[in-house]
Order: C-alpha cells, then sequence, then structure tokens
C-alpha cells in the first residue's frame, strides 16, 4: 500500500504543479531509486503470497491480479529507465495528464480497495 500512496502522492503533484515543478523536485533519479525499494518489495510479496490470498469473488481476483502484474510491470520499467535510458523525464514524457488523472481517480483507489479486501489463508 506504501506502492501505491507514494505514486499517488507523486501523480497528484504532477497535476496540481505541471511537469517542470514535478521533474525539478519530485520525480528524480534519487527518488525514482527509492521508489523502486517498496515496488520491488510489494512485486516480490505480492507474487510469493497469490496461493495464500482468498479472494472475494471472481471480480476481485482478476482486479487484484492486474495490480501485481501492474506494480511488478512498473518495477521492470523503472529498471530500465534507471539504468538503460539514465533519464527520469521519461515517465513524465512517457504520458500526458489524463493518465495521471486515470491513475489518481480509478486505478490507485481500487488497489488500496482491494488490497484492503483481501484475506490470506493459513
Amino acid at each position: 500500500m506504501l506502492t501505491i500512496l507514494i505514486g499517488f502522492g507523486m501523480h497528484l503533484y504532477r497535476v496540481m504543479f505541471g511537469d517542470d515543478l514535478t521533474l525539478q523536485y519530485v520525480v528524480t533519479p534519487t527518488s525514482d531509486m527509492l521508489l523502486m525499494i517498496p515496488m520491488a518489495y510489494a512485486a516480490v510479496a505480492g507474487i510469493l503470497s497469490y496461493r495464500r490470498m482468498v479472494f472475494a469473488n471472481r471480480v476481485h481476483k482478476i482486479a487484484l491480479t492486474a495490480s501485481l502484474v501492474y506494480i511488478t510491470a512498473s518495477v521492470l520499467l523503472h529498471l530500465y529507465v534507471a539504468f538503460v535510458l539514465q533519464d527520469v523525464s521519461f515517465y513524465v514524457h512517457m504520458a500526458g495528464y489524463w493518465f495521471s488523472w486515470l491513475l489518481i481517480c480509478l486505478v490507485y483507489p481500487a488497489f488500496l480497495f482491494m488490497l484492503w479486501k483481501v484475506k490470506y489463508r493459513n
């Protein structure tokens, strides 16, 4: 959940203050590397605990699986940007403001709700 909350804050900053200030103060090589730590932890923990998860229904299972795929793919993207491109402005130029609004208003709240509802079997 920490990863999603950090991402939420970063995207909210972008829509409030614009791309230039976001690249200057929020999306930096250092913040990108720091964000990768909880992202990688969430991806690995999610993959390892997936078989123990008890889902409320089929929609919950599909949506939570999608969130796990999203986080895992994000880790790979961040590694690529950090070590191959070495340019964090790629994130800002890759997607417009619509992407940040989509994540803030729909995707991240849905992920947080689904993660809150998941149970684990012993």
